[in-house]
Parts: C-alpha cells; sequence; structure tokens
C-alpha cells in the first residue's frame, strides 16, 4: 500500500500562520477594547457636564424663589387660586340676567347656581336659568 506523502513545506508554514493570526487577532482585540474604553470615559465626561449644568439651573431656580417673598406652594395656591375664579351669570324664565357674579364669593349666588339649571360656559363664564 502506496499512502501519499504529506507536502511538509506547508506543514511547517501552518504554525507560523496561525501564530501570526493569533498576533493579529490579540492586536485587533486590545484596539476594540481601548476605543471602547475611550468611548466610555468621553460619555462619563458629557454625563458630569450635564450633571454640573443640572446644578447651575437648579441653584438659579433656589435663588430666584429666595428672592421671592413666596415660597413655590404660595405661588402654586395663588395660580390656582386665579384660574378658579369664575363669573356666573343666572338668567330667569324670560331670559333676562337675574344675577351675575362670583359664586365663591357670594352665599346667596352660590345658593341661586344650586337651584338653576346649567345652560353652557365660555371661557372662565358659566351660564344658568332658573325655571319656573
Amino acid at each position: 500500500m502506496n499512502s501519499p506523502k504529506v507536502n511538509k513545506t506547508n506543514s511547517s508554514n501552518s504554525p507560523k500562520v496561525r501564530n501570526l493570526s493569533a498576533i493579529i487577532a490579540a492586536v485587533m482585540l486590545a484596539a476594540v477594547t481601548l476605543f471602547q474604553a475611550g468611548n466610555v470615559k468621553s460619555n462619563d465626561l458629557s454625563n458630569k457636564e450635564v450633571s454640573t449644568m443640572e446644578a447651575e439651573l437648579i441653584a438659579e431656580i433656589d435663588q430666584f424663589f429666595a428672592d421671592e417673598d413666596f415660597i413655590l406652594e404660595e405661588e402654586i395656591y395663588i395660580e390656582m387660586e386665579d384660574e378658579t375664579a369664575e363669573e356666573v351669570n343666572i338668567f330667569d324664565a324670560d331670559n333676562n340676567i337675574f344675577a351675575s357674579g362670583n359664586p365663591a364669593n357670594d352665599i346667596e349666588l352660590r345658593k341661586l347656581v344650586n337651584q338653576a339649571d346649567y345652560i353652557s360656559s365660555f371661557g372662565s363664564e358659566k351660564y344658568y336659568r332658573l325655571s319656573k
């Protein structure tokens, strides 16, 4: 039986090629790792800059409210009171205006609103009609 001869020149180059391939792969892996590490560090720096900007804005807002006589909760309550100021117009059965004003300030007007039928509203004004 004749066995085929193995080409010894190719087999001697094979370990060199494998070593060279392993070295190239290791260098590429190191390069990718270094680039990723640099990218993470640059992202951390930009986040710190944003944090510094946020801290400056918070300090500016705190200073604004410290300069004012009102605290934040009082500002919110004042805005809510302004929004709840409503005007009410109450008409009689003949469509003549019977009463108008803010029911939060007038108890008699509030009683009339409770007795009247709701017609419509426009902006902050509400319209009611007293039935017979």
